[in-house]
Parts: C-alpha cells; structure tokens; sequence
C-alpha cells in the first residue's frame, strides 16, 4: 500500500469552553497499479464517501473514494495525463461504467457518480484478469 496518509486532528467545542480533541487514523492512499499487479490479483474496498475534485476550468479531474472501516482512499483521475506512456480508458471512466453496470442506470454527470455511490452501499473489486488487464466490477451490499 502507498504511504501517502493524511491526518487531521479535529477540535470540538464543550459547551463550557473547553475544547475536545479527536484525532482521525490516517487514511492509506491506494495506488492501484501497485496493488493489482500479477494475475490473479485482487483489491476491494468499501464506497462509503465519494469527493469530486473540480479544477480551475471547472471540469471534474478525480474522485476520491473513501472506506472509513479499513482508512483506505482512492483516487481516481477522469481522464489521461498528456504524457502517459499507455493510451487505456481512464480508472474514473472505468469505475463510473461499473457503478453504472452495477446498479443498471445511466450516469450523465460526474455528481450523478458521486449521488449513486453516496446513496447506496457499493463495494468496489479490481481483480488483474490476464492480458485483459485489470477488472473494475461493484457489488451492491445487502
């Protein structure tokens, strides 16, 4: 797993003045390309909150995928970097056509991928399937 983790102490105040601190576990940023290497490989992780990043020209760039059970994140870009060394669909296409699979509707705006994830219980699987490279497949939770 990355080491890249984030930790943000929050403080709450008593009704007296007094403060409370609470400190959050660090979130494991995962790197796909890291954990999914061979075949037969495999990755899950629970959907339970989704954030859209949304640049300077008011497009979406990523969308981060938090699982508060296991403090993983994954970040995933919507489309390639200019000087990527392999032309591929990106992982953010490739995770909004799975939800989309999943729960058999069509997604037409990046929030539309953001609401679906937050309203329901997803669990994300990327499994390395041979020379057919990675597989993004949701499953819903009962």
């Amino acid at each position: 797993m990355s080491k890249k983790t984030e930790n943000k102490p929050t403080a709450q105040a008593t009704l007296f003045g007094g403060f409370v601190e609470e400190t959050q576990d660090p979130l494991n940023f995962v790197k796909v390309h890291q954990e999914v290497v061979a075949d037969g490989d495999q990755f899950s992780m629970n959907m339970g909150t989704a954030t859209l990043k949304i640049g300077e020209d008011g497009d979406a760039k990523c969308i981060t995928l938090i699982d508060g059970d296991k403090n993983q994140a994954l970040t995933v870009y919507f489309s390639q970097h200019e000087n990527a060394q392999f032309k591929s669909t990106p992982n953010g296409v490739r995770l909004g056509n799975a939800v989309a699979r999943s729960l058999k509707i069509d997604i037409f705006a990046y929030e539309d991928l953001v609401n679906a994830i937050q309203e329901n219980d997803l669990t994300l699987t990327i499994v390395h399937n041979g020379s057919k490279g990675r597989l993004w497949t949701v499953s819903i939770n009962d």
